[in-house]
């Protein structure tokens, strides 16, 4: 039986990439039952847009806020709203090519597949975990020839299961506004015991941090290391990761004493939020170990 498929399409205030995007994305997704693209807040004429597109495209629905509440809040309401058992999620300066959908299909016969990753044209990589220096790191693997398990699966570029999205509750919304929600979610995955693979015959071309590019430098600088301190605090459990986590912490702040803001926010930040949901079966170090 054929299942069912919902793309989803977050957007803030990006009229000037929408207006070339979103035809591709609608062209070039047959596969697809439905369109959901969900607007943050924008305040330019994203909105008018795509309610111009959907007199000719029946499929497109929209959800409108008039307040911004960031990708993962969007994210997590436009997959709670969507009826697919299968979620393609794309950031809205996605460009996807021909069959980028019916080439991830195949792997979803396999049960454990929690999602598929596609293949960036103009950054052809898959990412794999590793344990360096107190965090959890990641490194691309440049050009691999044919499909591999990927550590996480990109919040604006990849093919999911609804089902285990909901069951491990979503992206945490500890990690707001943005960076690290999708690193954690493959994170959980994997403890989970599900997969996530990268496929490179599911081709897109990403023009990266179009929205993001649009703040200040020194804010998503900020945000970006206490969402990496965050993925500890809110995955790892081995009590020797965690000890040296914490001699590596001691270090950071000997080195710049400013670096115990970013401690202490990351601490706040997780004091906000229950713990992310996870059913356990491999362990921190196995997880690891699949990547080595």
């Amino acid at each position: 039986m054929k299942p069912k498929i919902s793309v989803i399409i977050t957007n803030w205030n990006g009229f000037n990439i929408i207006n070339k995007s979103l035809e591709v994305i609608l062209q070039n997704s047959p596969e697809a039952d439905e369109f959901i693209f969900i607007d943050d807040g924008s305040t330019d004429q994203s909105v008018l847009y795509v309610k111009s597109l959907q007199k000719t495209h029946p499929k497109l629905k929209l959800i409108s806020q008039k307040k911004n509440h960031g990708f993962i809040h969007s994210s997590n309401k436009a997959v709670s709203q969507a009826s697919g058992d299968l979620i393609v999620l794309l950031n809205n300066d996605i460009f996807p090519k021909n069959s980028y959908i019916k080439n991830s299909l195949p792997h979803f016969r396999n049960p454990q597949v929690f999602g598929v990753g596609f293949c960036e044209s103009n950054n052809p990589n898959y990412p794999r975990f590793f344990w360096k220096s107190g965090y959890i790191q990641y490194e691309p693997v440049p050009n691999p020839p044919k499909s591999h398990i990927t550590a996480w699966l990109s919040g604006g570029s990849s093919i999911i299961k609804k089902e285990y999205f909901d069951k491990l509750k979503g992206f945490d919304p500890v990690y707001a506004p943005f960076y690290s929600e999708d690193l954690d979610l493959g994170y959980r995955a994997w403890k989970s015991g599900y997969k996530l693979i990268w496929e490179p015959k599911s081709i897109v071309e990403h023009h990266h941090g179009t929205t993001i590019s649009k703040l200040p430098k020194r804010l998503v600088n900020y945000v970006k290391e206490r969402n990496r301190l965050l993925t500890v605090y809110r995955n790892i459990t081995d009590s020797k990761l965690l000890k040296n986590n914490r001699f590596h912490l001691i270090l950071r702040v000997l080195s710049g004493p400013n670096y115990i803001k970013i401690i202490r926010a990351a601490k706040k930040q997780t004091k906000k939020f229950p713990k992310p949901i996870v059913f356990p079966k491999l362990t921190d170090r196995q997880i690891f170990n699949l990547f080595r």
